[in-house]
């Protein structure tokens, strides 16, 4: 992955959605290749956090007989959450595809329709899905060490 962001980014508008991208390269190099695989992604804006949140997030409350709440339940479809970053933060990518042939070639969002950009993750390996995910997860600032980052900015 890349370098972080400066501290300041998450504090800064315009520093989320389309103004904005890193780029990240995969641990891994494909046989015949030269260089790695990549993906430039955008981080979401707030209004694309929330709503990813509430595509992927559902809260019911189990009620007794006279009204009340007795269990709050709440479940996750992070293949939602997943699908919706893809559409949203992924800008440009190379990534290995194995063609007819049995050659690794290089899959570049132009040579594909919208169609099969969509179905990008239903036909990404498992490693590089969680590759991804961990780089959605740093465009984001979602990790432990970004929620650092924010707590130190709201000292200073």
């Amino acid at each position: 992955m890349s370098d972080r962001p400066p501290r300041t980014d998450a504090w800064i508008i315009c520093a989320a959605g389309r103004e904005t991208t890193r780029r990240f390269e995969a641990p891994v190099d494909p046989p015949g290749w030269e260089g790695r695989p990549w993906v430039v992604l955008r981080p979401l804006t707030a209004r694309e956090a929330l709503r990813r949140e509430s595509l992927g997030l559902v809260e019911e409350y189990e009620l007794v007989g006279d009204g009340t709440p007795q269990v709050l339940r709440r479940t996750y479809d992070a293949e939602a959450m997943v699908e919706f970053e893809l559409e949203r933060c992924l800008v440009d990518y190379e990534l290995p595809i194995r063609a007819d042939d049995g050659e690794v070639g290089r899959l570049r969002p132009e040579d594909e329709s919208g169609q099969q950009r969509r179905e990008l993750l239903d036909r990404l390996p498992p490693a590089l899905m969680t590759w991804l995910i961990e780089c959605l997860e740093a465009v984001n600032m979602r990790r432990a060490a970004d929620a650092e980052v924010l707590a130190e900015a709201k000292k200073g």
